[in-house]
């Protein structure tokens, strides 16, 4: 196999085209003061947006929080007091916004900006209401109902629902059933796990989330999904359904022209981009030192390795649709599946580490995981679950 080095590649450069590549959608958040927006948003997308500081006004009332990093674009509302004149103002200025919005996404893009339109629309809005308060609002009802007029999907989040008892929140969902005409989902960001464990039964996080991730486009969920705190599972068949595919086509790609295998070092730049992306989709981006050193030394040696060991026999035999008498050339077949087979495997670490580190709150030793031993057995896995599915 041609010599590989991880120093030939620009990882800094590929994480940010692979950012830029990612389409974000834009979430609308309003209620009114202390409803708890803060609080959801933190929850559902980590600190790491909270952390933004001020958001950027881009109207009277409504103000943008967005990341590089991050693939959610939000806008929050203001708020506003009950019984003070910014609940007069409050409708009016998500009205206008919105309008504006709409205007802006409804305008022929110039010929260089042809996502000029997509950017600019709000795709969905998160509706707080303070369970505290125990009551909806005439103010909450009729910005609800405009927002629905509009043909926006809106979903009402139900917020601190740990301080109503059963036969109020009854009420307040009935309130929202019958007034408001949207789906609502129950949240609490309690920090008792007493009240937390109590309300189990209660709480619609994954509900809200899998709602979300619904009434997007196609072309707009890998953006939500990434940004999303946890939901490890949601980002793993994200990753093996439109990720990895994505790359295994470039790698057939490739290999459309014979490529002998002493240049087979053409597919391990896919192989590391893609193992980027996976790890972004993850969120281990931000927490691996030197990705140059972790993913690409392993992949590239894992990726000679294997590929000489394929050459010598064994693996060949477990790729469907290639048989032994293949000769010196990495043909589609065999560079799509040796491509998504270490795709399989990156996934899988992956998901190991964010589970130890995001869900267990442990400090692993990355080594421990992203080793050959691991990536060559889970290929392995990989192809023969191919051949027996």
């Amino acid at each position: 196999m041609k010599d590989y080095r991880p120093d030939d590649f620009d990882f800094n450069k590929t994480l940010g085209e692979i950012s830029a590549g990612i389409k974000k959608p834009n979430i609308l958040i309003c209620g009114a003061t202390g409803a708890g927006k803060s609080s959801v948003v933190n929850y559902v997308f980590g600190a790491a947006m909270a952390q933004i500081g001020h958001g950027i006004p881009v109207t009277r009332g409504i103000s943008k929080y967005q990341r590089e990093d991050t693939g959610v674009v939000l806008y929050d509302t203001e708020g506003y007091e009950i019984g003070t004149e910014k609940i007069s103002k409050y409708k009016a200025n998500v009205e206008d916004w919105v309008n504006e919005s709409f205007a802006a996404a409804t305008k022929p893009a110039a010929k260089d900006q042809p996502q000029l339109a997509l950017s600019n629309q709000i795709h969905e809005v998160w509706y707080c209401i303070s369970a505290g308060n125990k009551r909806v609002t005439d103010m909450d009802i009729d910005v609800i109902q405009m927002l629905r007029a509009k043909k926006l999907p809106v979903a009402v989040v139900l917020t601190q629902i740990d301080n109503l008892d059963a036969e109020e929140l009854q009420a307040m969902e009935a309130a929202i059933r019958n007034h408001c005409q949207v789906e609502f989902f129950r949240t609490s960001v309690s920090d008792d796990p007493a009240v937390i464990a109590e309300l189990q039964d209660y709480l619609q996080w994954d509900e809200l989330i899998s709602w979300a991730i619904d009434h997007l486009d196609e072309s707009l969920r890998e953006g939500f999904i990434s940004a999303l705190k946890g939901n490890l599972e949601a980002k793993k068949r994200m990753i093996n359904h439109k990720i990895i595919p994505l790359y295994t086509s470039a790698a057939a790609a490739v290999a459309l022209t014979p490529i002998p295998f002493s240049d087979a070092a053409l597919l391990v730049p896919i192989q590391i981009k893609m193992s980027l992306h996976i790890m972004k989709t993850y969120a281990l981006d931000q927490k691996l030192g030197n990705l140059s050193s972790l993913v690409g030394s392993v992949v590239v040696s894992e990726s000679g390795r294997l590929l000489a060991q394929t050459l010598s026999a064994n693996l060949f035999k477990l790729i469907p649709g290639v048989g032994t008498a293949i000769g010196t050339t990495v043909n589609t077949v065999v560079a799509s599946s040796f491509t998504a087979a270490m795709g399989y495997a990156i996934s899988e670490i992956c998901f190991r580490c964010a589970t130890a580190v995001f869900e267990e709150g442990k400090d692993i030793d990355w080594a421990d995981y992203f080793n050959g031993e691991n990536i060559a057995n889970l290929m392995s896995e990989w192809f023969k679950a191919s051949r027996h599915g």
